[in-house]
């Protein structure tokens, strides 16, 4: 059985996203930021009437807050009802990849432990697959 996946970058580092839970991808317009919140928020974009709140996806990688440049790339992903824009460098392909082609971490890189719950083997490279609801989760480790 094959399985369909997003795949794109953050942080420079190729990963794939389960196309299950992805909505669309959009490109950003002007971004609010939210005083005080936790620095994984990006802020906050409006999108067709809608509010959505963005993460910043390298932040959980890197440690280093960044502000979101007007036409970059989000991922839009539903979790427990709400929709969220993860911001990503860019968006490489969507693909499908055989089942036995997803296989369990065995080891990475310490800044991706906690977000990453599998790897694909995609012509020969290994790309992690990153688990959207860890990003948006404010209960969060970044690797020193």
């Amino acid at each position: 059985m094959k399985q369909l996946f997003l795949l794109a970058q953050i942080a420079g580092t190729e990963i794939a996203i389960r196309s299950c839970v992805v909505e669309s991808v959009i490109s950003v317009g002007d971004v609010v930021e939210i005083p005080g919140s936790d620095p994984t928020i990006a802020g906050l974009f409006a999108l067709r009437s809608r509010v959505l709140t963005l993460i910043d996806s390298q932040f959980r990688v890197t440690g280093r807050k960044n502000k979101v440049p007007h036409g970059s790339f989000a991922v839009m992903v539903e979790i427990d009802n709400h929709i969220y824009g993860l911001i990503v460098d860019r968006v490489m392909d969507v693909i499908q990849i055989e089942e036995q082609a997803v296989s369990q971490i065995s080891r990475v890189d310490p800044k991706w432990q906690s977000l990453v719950d599998n790897v694909v083997e995609v012509e020969g490279r290994v790309i992690m697959v990153v688990d959207p609801a860890i990003l948006v989760s404010p209960d969060y480790s970044i690797a020193a």
